[in-house]
Parts: C-alpha cells; structure tokens; sequence
C-alpha cells in the first residue's frame, strides 16, 4: 500500500528545505584577499564559491524535478485510489441484476 501521506511530507521537506536555501545565496559568501592570507589563495576561494553556487542552483533545479514529480504520483495515486472506490461502491451498492462475482 502506498503511503500517500509520506509522498507529501517528501514533497514538503524538499520544498521547506529549498526556501530556507533561498535566504542565503553562496555568493554572498565572499572574503578579501586580505582575510584569507593571499591573492593566490583569495582567487581559488573565489572560483571554489563560484563552481558551489552553481552546484546549489543545480541542487534547486533537481529538487524542483523531484518536488513536482512527487505530486504527481501522489495525485495520480490518489485519483486511481478514488476511482477505484467508487467502482468497487457501484458494485456494492448494485441492487438488481446478476451477482458480478458470479461469473
């Protein structure tokens, strides 16, 4: 049995996550050369927090992919869940004819 409340609660975690990442941009992360003790050591800091920033918005990008397809199944899910009821209620519920189980 799926557990549709858990697809959600899934889809919720990546979505809270996902805010609390856009408060705070890596590329706000940024030191002198002076704090860091050099030039040299200043521009690879610099290009490390470039190539970071890029992973976090292909992290954002994924987590995206993944929140909306979360959903989906959870939707589709649900909907063949409801459907499913409510032949299985019309079968119940019949009040004349021949016995469907009887074949």
């Amino acid at each position: 049995m799926v557990d549709l409340d858990a697809i959600s609660n899934a889809a919720n975690g990546i979505q809270d996550t996902m805010d609390q990442m856009a408060t705070q941009r890596v590329s706000n992360l940024t030191l002198s050369g002076d704090d860091l003790g050099g030039q040299d050591l200043a521009a690879v800091y610099a290009e490390f927090i470039e190539r970071w920033d890029l992973g976090v918005v292909n992290l954002e990008k994924d987590g995206d992919s993944i929140i909306f397809r979360l959903q989906a199944c959870a939707a589709a899910y649900r909907s063949t869940s409801e459907a499913a009821a409510a032949d299985f209620q019309g079968v119940i519920s019949r009040m004349s004819g021949t016995d469907p189980g009887m074949g």
